[in-house]
């Protein structure tokens, strides 16, 4: 079951782009410090099933905001994070998400920096 912080996430997520998941997609990328992430390790980051993520990363991939990176003897695809920026309205989204939650629920909560 979702937090409500990843529920009130997903919601954000939703309005702005029309799939639930691509908002915690994009923060999961952006915490990636060389910007190089994989889908099954980003399913794990995010304690959400592969599937969830497939239409997110090909929409960010789409969009030029994510290259595949080849994958040779790997059964994991690798994705590069690419400057823009979206990665910088995706924590906007965010914050904007925080600060909202805070007015109607004050205390503990997704924190900016473990999107």
């Amino acid at each position: 079951m979702a937090s409500p912080d990843r529920v009130l996430l997903r919601d954000r997520s939703q309005a702005a782009f029309g799939q639930r998941y691509r908002l915690e997609v994009m923060l999961a990328v952006l915490d990636a410090e060389d910007g190089f992430v994989s889908l099954s390790a980003l399913a794990k980051y995010l304690d959400v099933t592969i599937s969830n993520l497939q239409g997110p990363i090909r929409s960010l991939v789409a969009l030029g905001l994510l290259t595949p990176v080849p994958h040779g003897d790997s059964r994991h695809r690798f994705y590069l994070r690419n400057p823009s920026t979206a990665w910088n309205w995706a924590e906007e989204l965010r914050d904007q998400a925080l600060l909202d939650m805070e007015t109607v629920r004050p205390g503990p909560h997704l924190s900016p920096s473990s999107g």
